[in-house]
């Protein structure tokens, strides 16, 4: 018989409580016996059961908890010792929702073609380069085998994701509305840091392993519920150019207040961030989106603003009262930032050790260095470097041809491929926000975090998909 989640949901009614009754039942003579665990065991099972049979009734739901773990693990492991890595956790909710999608399959609810491309095709042409760095003779297995997931493997996954689960315009609008709730909860999380304080765990992590970028000479740089400030804010600027973008310009949308409220919040967020590189998201993410109108007043409009933004945080002492303020103002005067000039003297001295290594130190290996090696203790400190120097010049000049080819097909899409307005709002929206990370991304090694490098595969999915969402649209 052909599954149908309409109506299969009708057994989650009744199947919940007649678990839980079960469970019960169970639990209570587990601690009678004394089995304490086994007893909390029966106790989850029911709603891990329920969990389960949602996911295959409604296979959405699998994508949408991965994308919420893409969030809270990070938090989650300051509080408790995670039994496996968060990685591996992240890949099991990943094979949850291939497991989700051939059960629907099986049932007979259907599969997605996979959407050939020239950019996808690069990308699993990019993945298979990663894969291969496994005979690198300068990295581990087990080096290779934690990175090669966000390098290499997560890039092509999370699109075929897209393919399958976010396949017409109600459901990427659906994506874009859980993203900016949890974006509100992220910056709220902030907010409680900064006014409230910090509870026991992430004040311990800020003042060991934290303390020398975190508590620094403007102040404490917060972090929410990310694994660092960098991430944080980098994350928070991209979301604030996406969002601001669907907000202004998409004014029939029913849930404008909830992106504006998220834009709001994204760019307080960025600001108390402390993370410089993030400043550079908005201003090279507004100024792709004033090259993308085709309305003169709006471009001039735009490049106004952008210029009145620029000239305030370059020639002016406004607002220097502000740590926050202070702190970004210090992003337009390179030359004199010491931080900057280290940088560049480390990538002076992996200059000289790449020479003779066109394919790298091998993935996981730029922060595994022995003692003697001399880039030992150097720190990459941005996510292009980090490719150059764990996949050499011949993985950089790839994985930059793909960030390049991405805005290339944005740039396309959003002037002359995509007519639909809803379509070409999200499109430019996307094409923004990816420029402005992808520039940051060289600032910051933020690029393959969790969950800002999810979050960018997935946009680079949903803007591959668009002439497709349109062509069923059309008809």
């Amino acid at each position: 018989m052909k599954l149908n989640g309409s109506q299969s949901t009708l057994l989650i009614p009744w199947l919940l409580p007649m678990l839980l009754g079960l469970g019960t039942i169970l639990g209570s003579a587990l601690i009678v016996e004394g089995h304490v665990e086994m007893a909390a065991l029966s106790f989850l099972m029911p709603w891990l059961v329920t969990l389960g049979a949602l996911t295959i009734c409604l296979p959405r739901l699998s994508f949408a908890l991965l994308y919420v773990s893409t969030f809270l693990l990070p938090g989650l492991a300051r509080y408790v010792d995670l039994p496996i890595p968060m990685g591996l956790i992240l890949d099991l909710f990943i094979l949850l929702n291939f497991l989700v999608l051939s059960i629907r399959y099986i049932a007979g609810g259907g599969w997605n073609k996979v959407i050939w491309n020239p950019f996808f095709i690069c990308c699993v042409a990019w993945m298979i380069y990663c894969i291969f760095q496994i005979v690198n003779p300068y990295s581990t297995i087990s080096n290779w085998a934690t990175t090669v997931r966000n390098i290499g493997l997560h890039i092509v996954l999370f699109q075929l994701l897209v393919m399958f689960q976010l396949n017409s315009v109600k459901h990427v609008e659906a994506f874009l509305r859980l993203w900016a709730i949890l974006v509100i909860l992220a910056a709220i999380k902030a907010l409680g840091q900064k006014f409230i304080g910090f509870d026991g765990p992430e004040s311990h992590w800020l003042y060991t392993e934290g303390a020398h970028t975190h508590v620094i000479y403007s102040g404490v740089r917060y972090f929410s519920f990310f694994t660092d400030a960098a991430n944080f804010g980098c994350h928070m600027g991209f979301a604030f150019v996406i969002f601001s973008t669907i907000a202004i310009m998409d004014r029939n949308n029913p849930f404008r207040l909830i992106y504006t409220l998220a834009a709001a919040l994204a760019l307080w967020g960025m600001f108390v961030s402390g993370t410089r590189a993030a400043i550079a998201i908005p201003f090279v993410g507004f100024s792709v989106l004033v090259l993308l109108l085709k309305e003169w007043k709006l471009l001039f409009m735009g490049a106004a603003i952008l210029l009145g933004a620029f000239l305030f945080f370059y020639y002016t002492t406004i607002g220097n009262s502000i740590a926050e303020i202070r702190r970004m103002r210090t992003a337009f005067n390179l030359s004199q930032d010491a931080s900057f000039q280290v940088r560049l003297e480390n990538q002076a001295k992996m200059s000289v050790v790449l020479k003779s290594l066109p394919f790298g130190l091998g993935l996981g290996s730029s922060k595994h260095t022995d003692i003697q090696h001399p880039l030992y203790g150097t720190a990459t400190d941005s996510s292009f470097v980090f490719i150059w120097v764990e996949t050499g010049v011949v993985g950089l000049v790839f994985y930059v041809g793909i960030c390049l080819l991405i805005l290339a097909y944005g740039f396309y899409y959003s002037l002359f491929g995509i007519n639909d307005q809803k379509l070409r709002i999200i499109t430019m929206a996307c094409t923004s926000g990816l420029a402005g990370i992808m520039v940051a991304g060289y600032g910051n090694e933020v690029l393959h975090q969790i969950p800002t490098g999810q979050t960018v595969y997935i946009l680079m999915g949903i803007l591959m998909i668009m002439p497709w969402m349109e062509r069923e649209i059309n008809g």
